[in-house]
């Protein structure tokens, strides 16, 4: 996308252009200045990718986020920004939804077993895959890979990643905060500042704070902020240019999240009847080191060391309800996860530039790759009286090899093939001192062949093949022993996953940039497919989750993304996927056939139709429509969520460096289904299964300050 800043960098501009103000978009400069307006377009790249590129340049479906988008739908978290993609859905089952899913593959929940996630999540090269992205306040982009990376970035994306920039350090002052009040006793305080040191250190920061009772009411404790929000989160970079061909850079991460966690009710709304609400917590740290040298003859060096440690806390009252709601009948049962996380992860990559070409018309790329990591789990459950503890722990560490090249066939024609070969190995240990260790080979790549039609389109074929490690079901070991759940000997462990993804492509813009558009179409295969499985042998309280293999599964569709300059005054943003997805042989525990079935969390239409329209020289108005249609909560039963439609205003008034918003999302207070179980759990009607759901925000209102400098 082309689009200007929130708030431009003052440059002095002339009279038709000072009545866009700052945040105008590119075709209101265009009016204004025609050809010579370039130089005040900002273009975003992909900077997740091996070389800095131009998102229209790159094969692959690629959405790149810029402040302006984030900002349209009045964004405070990962949430908010989601629903504005094609073939892009997440699930929550705690204060947030952190698990994502990418044209219909993903996790959708951590309880036990350690999750492997199908999209991953890296902040400034940091892996956060599992724990989420907590705050998007003042990010620089947020950059959405669709389809297997695997090449690039490993086990961790075999069906997409979500990258999230910070602000860069900038040798210049730039600076920023703001101030949200919203209902709900909601407040948010960020502010941004980036500045020079010396001539050769300069330094950016970020801060945010947000605070809010959430969305549900608790009558039995009579109380509105069971399900509230306490979030601080923290980055900052230092960067050291040592000479032109050296640089430094350190990174650094605090995240404090004190959130509670009561969202699901008896009576199937957003009244809760909990005598003990749960939490929803996690303190993690960060730090990484990066240094770029281009010193040498014909090789660019980029190696990056992280660190990370995180412990969280995550419990919830089991039964939903108070001790004599239903006497006779009634259970009381309290849940609660601690778990800690120790990881390291070390990228080193030679990347050519024009002096080190395998012949003329060929770059490329050779990486190595290692991460350690250990999670430890300590469950502590209540049932009724008595108190149940399971441990486990898990040391996973990985070696990888990558590479690629790219070669100019001709001036429009260029075949990039790239591979990466990946071995993990697993040891895994727990309190019935079970101990196994598992390791696998695992592989990756792409074949593309993109043609550059103009220097405005390119058409592109892509070939691609993502991998995801294997594991050990520790909740099923763990009830093995259990009346009723001695089948679960048979799901101890479960097998890595693949799959291939062929994908053809367009990425067009018009010369005067009025138009911008992106459309894939895709055909993915999966092969020893991971899915959640569930038994419940009496259909009472007490069951257990397992991750299943399921043969094999195919996700197809397309997705598209469009902004239109209908008007120096009004710009359109279209996007939109169809996805269609069926899971293979597949047969649960409890005996239902789920071959053919869409998968879980896998909408077959996901839209929005976004419009900025500059009213005045001060006033902006921007409204967008996101919608997705129903899909299927889980692979384990039937149960399925509703359509939703979700309609967000905001109206901007800018004076000089300062911004005043009136914003709305979810402005017709629908309601969208953030997450879904089916079973019982309701003793007033003798534990009937019932299709249980989480829902996402009502109306929200505000009101948003900010001031640049």
């Amino acid at each position: 996308m082309v689009l200007l800043t929130p708030f431009a960098r003052m440059i002095p501009l002339p009279e038709t252009t000072m009545r866009c103000r700052y945040s105008v978009v590119a075709a209101c400069i265009l009016a204004s200045f025609g050809g010579v307006a370039e130089e005040f377009i900002e273009r975003l790249e992909v900077q997740g990718d091996f070389r800095r590129l131009s998102v229209q340049n790159i094969a692959g479906s690629i959405a790149v986020l810029s402040t302006d988008d984030m900002q349209r739908s009045s964004a405070q978290h990962l949430d908010d920004v989601l629903n504005q993609l094609a073939n892009v859905n997440f699930a929550a089952g705690a204060s947030r939804g952190r698990f994502v899913q990418m044209r219909g593959i993903g996790e959708r929940s951590e309880f036990i077993d350690v999750i492997n996630p199908s999209v991953g999540v890296l902040i400034d090269g940091i892996d956060y895959s599992g724990l989420g992205i907590s705050s998007i306040a003042h990010a620089e982009q947020l950059e959405v890979f669709r389809g297997p990376e695997a090449t690039r970035f490993g086990t961790n994306a075999m069906a997409g990643m979500l990258n999230l920039t910070s602000k860069q350090p900038d040798f210049r002052r730039d600076g920023a905060v703001s101030a949200t009040l919203a209902n709900y006793n909601s407040w948010q305080l960020s502010g941004m500042v980036s500045d020079a040191i010396s001539e050769q250190l300069a330094f950016s920061l970020t801060l945010d704070k947000q605070v809010s009772d959430g969305f549900i009411e608790n009558t039995y404790l009579n109380r509105k902020d069971t399900n509230d929000i306490d979030e601080l989160t923290a980055r900052g970079r230092l960067l050291y240019r040592h000479s032109d061909q050296l640089q430094w850079q350190l990174i650094a991460h605090v995240i404090e999240q004190n959130n509670g966690y009561d969202a699901f009710s008896l009576d199937r709304n957003r009244t809760t009847l909990s005598d003990e609400p749960g939490k929803d917590k996690l303190s993690s740290k960060a730090l990484a080191l990066r240094s770029d040298y281009n010193g040498l003859s014909g090789v660019d060096l980029m190696w990056q060391l992280s660190w990370l440690s995180a412990d969280s806390d995550y419990s919830f009252d089991e039964d939903w309800s108070f001790v004599g709601i239903r006497p006779g009948w009634e259970y009381s049962y309290f849940d609660r996860y601690l778990r800690s996380r120790e990881q390291w992860t070390l990228d080193y990559r030679l990347v050519s530039d024009d002096e080190g070409r395998i012949g003329e018309h060929t770059d490329w790329v050779l990486g190595f790759y290692a991460s350690g990591r250990e999670l430890d789990l300590q469950r502590l459950r209540r049932a009724g009286s008595e108190f149940r503890q399971f441990d486990s722990s898990l040391y996973r560490d990985n070696l990888a090899l990558y590479g690629e090249t790219s070669t100019a066939l001709s001036e429009q024609v260029t075949l990039i093939v790239g591979g990466r070969v990946e071995r993990y190995k697993d040891e895994y240990t727990d309190s019935g001192e079970l101990g196994i260790k598992q390791q696998h080979t695992m592989w990756g790549g792409k074949l593309s062949l993109n043609f550059q039609a103009s220097e405005q389109a390119m058409i592109y074929t892509l070939l691609s093949r993502g991998y995801k490690v294997g594991g050990v079901n520790g909740e099923a070991l763990s009830r093995a022993g259990d009346d009723g759940f001695s089948s679960l000997l048979q799901q101890a462990t479960f097998e890595p996953e693949t799959l291939v993804n062929a994908e053809f492509g367009v990425k067009g813009a018009a010369i005067d940039g009025s138009l911008v558009t992106r459309v894939a179409a895709f055909h993915m295969w999966r092969d020893a497919m991971q899915v959640k499985g569930w038994l419940n042998p009496d259909l009472g309280p007490e069951f257990a989750g397992f991750i299943d293999n399921a043969g094999r599964g195919r996700n197809y569709g397309i997705e598209m993304e469009n902004r239109i300059v209908l008007h120096p005054s009004f710009t359109l943003h279209v996007n939109a996927g169809l996805l269609k997805s069926k899971l293979g042989p597949y047969v649960t525990q409890s005996g239902l056939d789920m071959t053919g079935r869409d998968q879980a969390h896998a909408p077959r239409f996901t839209y929005q139709l976004a419009g900025d329209w500059f009213l005045s020289e001060q006033l902006t108005l921007q409204a967008s429509v996101q919608g997705k249609s129903g899909f299927y909560y889980s692979d384990g039963h039937n149960a399925r969520s509703t359509s939703s439609e979700l309609v967000n205003l905001r109206l901007t008034y800018q004076l000089e460096q300062w911004q005043f918003a009136l914003w709305s999302r979810n402005a017709l207070d629908k309601d969208q289904a953030v997450r879904g179980f089916y079973f019982g759990n309701d003793p007033r009607d003798e534990y009937a299964p019932h299709t249980y759901e989480q829902w996402g925000e009502p109306r929200r209102f505000g009101v948003t300050a900010s001031y640049q400098f």
